[in-house]
């Protein structure tokens, strides 16, 4: 298979996820405290992805001042584009709806399609990770400890975010076209990742702290607030295990 190819595939294993957790806040109906005690682990993993992969990868090609630069841009990245979504209220996109409402169409027309807008933003850091990492091994299999924790995250955000669409009184038919939409956009990204980090005179290592810079601000922004409001208990021991679950496996 052509590295583009299983980029493809490994950024739509990854990002499964997003549908699975969309099926099963739509069906399930959970409570907050459930919801944000699945959501404390994948806060783990996501930050144990871009801290154990991503930066330590990025420190072994380039200097520190280099990771810390591409880091902090990421993040500025995502900041200001989540900032730009804020308007609408797509901010609270990850919200299950128990705690903080994510608004109907009727309370902030557009809204349906900024929270739309924002979920596909929240795909595209990981997918560049994965084709950087089959970039990286000349057309290989990354870690699929990475895509496991990709997955789990992307469970809890689609848990919690679908959660909220339905609290907001959206229809199923949105809410699946909404995860449907990121999965193919995180495969599609994924693709475009490789070919990008194939080329020649691409640095690597700088734009590998770029998305790492991406992902912490995602779950700085979206996922740990829905983790920790209410209080729901052990939220961070949950983190950490999350964390440590990835550590083992890589």
């Amino acid at each position: 298979m052509s590295g583009w190819a299983l980029a493809g595939l490994y950024g739509l294993l990854s990002a499964s996820g997003l549908m699975a957790g969309a099926c099963a806040g739509l069906i399930l109906r959970m409570r907050h405290r459930p919801v944000a005690s699945v959501t404390a682990i994948g806060v783990g993993l996501l930050i144990a992805a871009a801290s154990l992969y991503l930066i330590s990868g990025a420190l072994e090609s380039v200097t520190a001042m280099v990771v810390a630069s591409g880091a902090i841009a990421g993040a500025a990245v995502f900041s200001l584009l989540n900032l730009a979504l804020e308007r609408w209220e797509a901010h609270k996109r990850k919200r299950c709806g128990e705690c903080v409402r994510q608004p109907s169409e009727s309370e902030m027309p557009g809204s349906g399609t900024a929270i739309a807008v924002g979920s596909l933003l929240d795909a595209v850091p990981e997918a560049l990770i994965i084709g950087a990492a089959v970039a990286g091994g000349g057309g290989a299999v990354p870690p699929l400890a990475l895509i496991a924790a990709f997955a789990f995250g992307n469970f809890a955000e689609g848990l919690s975010s679908s959660s909220g669409m339905r609290n907001a009184g959206r229809s199923r038919q949105y809410v699946l076209s909404v995860w449907l939409g990121a999965t193919l956009i995180t495969a599609i990204a994924a693709m475009l990742g490789y070919l990008f980090f194939s080329s020649a005179g691409v640095e690597r290592g700088w734009v590998e702290s770029f998305a790492a810079g991406a992902v912490i601000a995602l779950v700085v922004e979206t996922l740990a607030p829905e983790a920790v409001d209410g209080r729901p208990g052990f939220t961070g021991l949950l983190a950490m295990l999350g964390f440590a679950a990835l550590l083992l496996a890589l």
